[in-house]
């Protein structure tokens, strides 16, 4: 594959040097770290884990359902959430998505409420989904809301992570944290179980967390101009898709260092989503006259606008845009494209999900993230006009 430096990634990776002496800091020294910050915008029961899917675990585990019991889980996700749910015992039932903001369908979630023992919510691309509606149809069965994309998006003014029985949140997702999961509770009832199966949860030597924390700065590195079009992607290139399997994963309690610097991050992380949420805008506005569906927020949610979709009118225009996009310099994500494929291989769907199936088909995730400077983002609206042409 040709060198490409001037390729724009698809994400954003922000772990600098001043992050990485943070967490070397925080692994040879005793940390007490101080929650207040999360206290303020949680104002709840907060637990850590070593990431995002095994805070999923935890929590499932402490519902304490009878093996077997099935997970309403929306089909348009990453698969590691399926693996989250067979890991603590249970079975993945596949809820469709809405097709105007790509979040759990409380229809379909009606016609299926009475198979299911527990739903995860998923705020997709950080897009709140419809809680209130959500968890009236899901009437006394636990509702968890998976916020891994959607730190500070907020839906009817309530930050996302406080509208349901539980949350979770994935640290390395939006804030590039390396790895790291946060589970909030907000019923205090399960607070004693939460903490029997975190008890349970092995705690990472220091060589692990250094070799991690090198990992991760060194990864961030290369997912930069002109490293990630010169080495990083030509070498992502030849690795197999890991989502064609189910994938393993260990639960840990959190690394020290992932948490040190998440909670520097958090501190002043708003003033980015509000950057990220003004890119979005642009993008928005270039685009608005094109055939694509773009995402809109409506009334009710406040937008962190983590990932930005645009969605084409077949599979075959959204692979010509993707590959035309990355000749022009743009990387792109087919996002959860092999879901539906690996769900029916592995996890036991049944194809009962036509608007997740069209969403894998035809969405594209384009670049919106924080650090874009003003003619990259005018560079992605104007070669994304150009593809229209083309395809």
């Amino acid at each position: 594959m040709k060198p490409k430096p001037s390729l724009i990634p698809r994400f954003n990776l922000d772990y600098g040097l001043n992050d990485l002496f943070c967490s070397i800091n925080s692994i040879l020294k005793k940390n007490n770290f101080d929650l207040s910050v999360l206290e303020s915008i949680f104002n709840k029961n907060i637990f850590f884990t070593n990431n995002g899917r095994s805070a999923l675990y935890v929590i499932l585990k402490a519902l304490n359902l009878p093996k077997g019991s099935k997970i309403g889980v929306p089909l348009y996700s990453c698969t590691v959430v399926f693996d989250a749910i067979v890991e603590a015992g249970y079975v993945p039932y596949f809820i469709d998505i809405e097709l105007d903001n790509y979040t759990l369908s409380p229809c379909d979630l009606e016609s299926k409420v009475e198979g299911i023992d527990a739903v995860v919510v998923i705020h997709t691309f950080g897009y709140p989904a419809e809680m209130d509606t959500i968890k009236k149809v899901a009437s006394n069965k636990p509702v968890i809301e998976d916020c891994a994309h959607s730190l500070l998006s907020r839906y009817k003014g309530k930050i996302t992570g406080v509208l349901s029985f539980a949350s979770f949140f994935s640290f390395k997702k939006y804030t590039s944290t390396g790895e790291g999961g946060m589970i909030i509770l907000n019923e205090d009832k399960s607070k004693e179980q939460i903490q029997k199966e975190l008890n349970l949860l092995n705690m990472p030597s220091k060589v692990e967390e250094i070799y991690s924390s090198f990992v991760t700065y060194i990864h961030s590195f290369l997912y930069h101009k002109p490293w990630f079009g010169l080495l990083a992607f030509p070498m992502g290139s030849y690795v197999g898709n890991s989502n064609l399997n189910k994938r393993k994963f260990k639960a840990t309690k959190i690394k020290k260092s992932d948490l040190s610097v998440f909670l520097k991050k958090i501190t002043d992380f708003e003033k980015k989503v509000e950057q990220q949420r003004k890119n979005t805008k642009i993008l928005t506005e270039e685009l608005k006259d094109s055939s694509l569906i773009i995402l809109h927020e409506s009334k009710d949610v406040w937008w962190n606008c983590y990932l930005f979709p645009i969605q084409f009118e077949s599979k075959n225009r959204r692979d010509k845009a993707h590959k035309l996009l990355r000749e022009m310099d743009i990387d792109t994500a087919k996002l959860y494209s092999t879901t539906p494929r690996v769900a029916k291989k592995i996890y036991g769907y049944k194809g009962d999900c036509p608007n997740s199936e069209k969403c894998a088909e035809t969405l594209l995730v384009i670049p919106n993230y924080y650090t874009l400077k003003y003619q990259e983002l005018l560079k992605i609206a104007k070669s994304i006009r150009k593809v229209e042409e083309l395809i």
